[in-house]
């Protein structure tokens, strides 16, 4: 497990430290270094740090212009923002940046933006809105899911007819959707492609299996995820996330509960968080991807912050997992910072055209992180 060790002076650190002291005291340490172009290793250990330094900002500090400080020299050393691009944030203005992954599966973007309302009005906001407000030229589709997930909840999404020739085709090992083995065993038991409501069947199928799995991962967590056999080497879902969560040390510095709770879910408790489960078609990707996400939104009780977790739990294309951290930290002289993070992994394309392709999902991840700001910033405050 990718990992910072606490030295003893570290240990003795405690939740009311000022944010600059704290700030300072990783800076010396060499933590807050930005080293975006050595080895795979140091690359996903600057991400970690940065957001390490992000959530350091959600510490109470003792003046509102020594945090203020902090965060200036946070966006401007580690994240490499310019003067122009601070001013940027600070004037409600969204601003992102595509980080070096870790290795080629590996994506990630990084935005920030400050708005007018308080953190626990956002909070509320948000709780209200996930999965129904959501907006961007992206976004294509999208809807929530009920506590026990009903078909009803997907009478939204409609499947593409490129996926219903995809599924026809689909064999263990060879399929262009991304489907377990027994998935891909029932679409050609249960289909008869020859008849004429095929398409209504399969996309009555598919709807079906959807909210099969949300049931499923609700009872199991991540241990429910799905082992796709779409191609000759299957891809353990349950693995990629723990991957991500394992890199993410900065979750057991500085929110070691979020991180327990995300590991242990559904068997664990944390006081303060709530669950929600949403679907979403998106064109973040060459071709549309239905996903489905699980949200957790933890209100820290001890500080003016929250952080809100998406975990990606399946993807029909490009995705093996994600993991977004949304830092919604207050903000010197009113308002609050919301701070993204979104680390995926995807499948590497291969062929002649890879290059473009890749760019184009990368691309697609940081273009998600500046929509989802962006329409966290164009609402009215509460």
């Amino acid at each position: 497990m990718d990992s910072i060790r606490k030295t003893p002076g570290e240990r003795a650190l405690t939740p009311g430290l000022r944010v600059a002291e704290r700030f300072a005291f990783h800076r010396r340490k060499g933590a807050m270094q930005s080293r975006w172009y050595g080895s795979g290793e140091d690359r996903r250990t600057s991400i970690n740090r940065l957001v390490v330094g992000a959530l350091a900002l959600a510490l109470p500090a003792s003046t509102a212009p020594a945090e203020e400080s902090v965060a200036r020299e946070f966006l401007r050393k580690v994240i490499g923002f310019s003067e122009a691009q601070i001013g940027a944030i600070e004037a409600g203005q969204v601003v992102t940046k595509q980080l070096p992954p870790a290795d080629k599966p590996e994506s990630a973007a990084f935005g920030a933006v400050r708005l007018s309302g308080d953190h626990a009005a956002f909070v509320r906001q948000f709780r209200r809105d996930v999965g129904v407000a959501r907006s961007g030229d992206s976004i294509l589709e999208i809807g929530r899911f009920s506590p026990s997930p009903r078909v009803e909840d997907l009478a939204g999404l409609t499947l593409e007819e490129t996926d219903f020739a995809a599924a026809r085709a689909c064999k263990p090992g060879d399929c262009h959707i991304k489907l377990s083995r027994s998935a891909i065993e029932r679409m050609g038991q249960e289909v008869d492609w020859k008849a004429g409501d095929a398409r209504a069947r399969a996309a009555g199928l598919m709807k079906q299996m959807l909210v099969e799995y949300t049931a499923s991962y609700m009872q199991g967590g991540t241990a429910a995820m799905a082992t796709y056999a779409n191609k000759d080497r299957p891809l353990e879902t349950p693995a990629e996330f723990r991957r991500l969560l394992a890199a993410s040390s900065y979750l057991v510095e500085y929110v070691p509960a979020l991180h327990r709770y995300l590991e242990e879910f559904p068997k664990g408790s944390l006081a303060g968080a709530e669950d929600l489960f949403y679907w979403q078609k998106d064109k973040l990707a060459p071709k549309p991807t239905v996903s489905i996400f699980h949200v957790t939104i933890w209100t820290d009780p001890e500080r003016a912050a929250a952080v809100i977790a998406t975990k990606r739990i399946y993807s029909s294309h490009y995705f093996q997992a994600g993991l977004d951290l949304l830092a919604v930290v207050a903000a010197p002289g009113g308002g609050c910072y919301l701070m993204d993070l979104y680390r995926a992994r995807i499948d590497p394309p291969t062929g002649i055209l890879s290059g473009a392709i890749l760019g184009k999902i990368r691309g697609g991840i940081e273009h998600g992180v500046a929509e989802r700001l962006r329409a966290q910033a164009a609402r009215p405050p509460g």
